[in-house]
């Protein structure tokens, strides 16, 4: 598996979740500092706070765009237990994002 660093490569939720923050426009208009700074605390987040599967599952899902069965078979797991781990995964990002932007 390839750094974790690379884990944030998944623009679809990051964009998403980016968005759903309701940022307020800068004096220039752009938001790419705050972007930057969410791209930050979720690659600390996935180092620190995420289990090894969970960190795997959002891998082989965002970065190498495998889907839950395929993921499945390839973990000898579940499909519904890869999606367990990517939904946990993914609520807790989201929570603790919103935590350290408020803060």
């Amino acid at each position: 598996m390839k750094t974790m660093a690379k884990l944030v490569k998944f623009d679809q939720f990051t964009d998403s979740l980016y968005s759903n923050l309701k940022f307020e426009q800068t004096e220039n208009g752009s938001n790419s500092e705050k972007y930057n700074r969410i791209l930050r605390i979720i690659n600390k987040i996935i180092e620190n706070e995420l289990t090894k599967r969970q960190k795997t599952c959002l891998n082989l899902y965002y970065n190498k765009h495998m889907n839950m069965i395929k993921i499945s078979k390839h973990l000898k797991i579940y499909p519904s237990t890869v999606h367990r781990h990517i939904k946990i995964a993914k609520t807790k990002i989201k929570n603790i994002i919103k935590y350290n932007l408020l803060c």
